[in-house]
């Protein structure tokens, strides 16, 4: 039987800036994410064909080009989640006034242990050093433990919400704010 950590422990995780060298961990997160978050959200038959490969050839350019605002939280040397940072994309809330958390996964085997909270944490002490004022981040309308757990971290819905079209699949989401000031 394995013993689950009590939610909110984070032991002996290291949280820091990604590098090409991640890629792969990130890829790995990223489809076992996705494969239990947006089930019931997306055809199972979708997320069962997500492939890492195709994540990690997605990442590692990404992490390749210049400075790149992704951090990775990682336990006794795996990836366990990462955090990726964005000016805003919405005209409605301009960099560099506002930034953006394009990407928050977690592996599902760390759920509830504070890698997720911590990763949100260092991004919004990180921001905290610059002219941003504002931090946003989309969640799907139907994801409701993201929805939650924004708001938990003090992260409040604003006015905004749009479709996002994954898939072929068009679902509807919501906009959250933190402000840092």
């Amino acid at each position: 039987m394995t013993r689950r950590k009590p939610r909110g422990f984070v032991s002996r995780v290291n949280f820091r800036r990604a590098t090409p060298a991640d890629a792969p961990g990130i890829a790995a997160v990223h489809v076992a994410s996705w494969q239990v978050a947006y089930r019931g959200l997306f055809p199972d038959a979708v997320l069962d064909t997500l492939s890492v490969a195709e994540r990690e050839a997605m990442w590692t350019p990404r992490l390749a080009g210049s400075n790149p605002d992704i951090w990775v939280s990682e336990e006794s040397g795996r990836v366990t989640g990462f955090i990726s940072l964005l000016p805003s994309r919405d005209a409605d809330v301009p960099p560099p006034w506002f930034a953006e958390i394009s990407a928050l996964y977690v592996h599902p085997d760390v759920w509830g242990q504070g890698h997720g909270r911590a990763l949100v944490e260092a991004v919004l002490a990180h921001l905290r050093q610059t002219p941003t004022e504002s931090v946003i981040v989309w969640a799907l309308t139907g994801n409701l433990g993201a929805r939650h757990f924004y708001e938990r971290l003090g992260f409040a819905r604003d006015d905004a919400s749009r479709d996002i079209t994954l898939f072929n699949i068009t679902q509807p989401e919501v906009r959250f704010r933190h402000n840092l000031r």
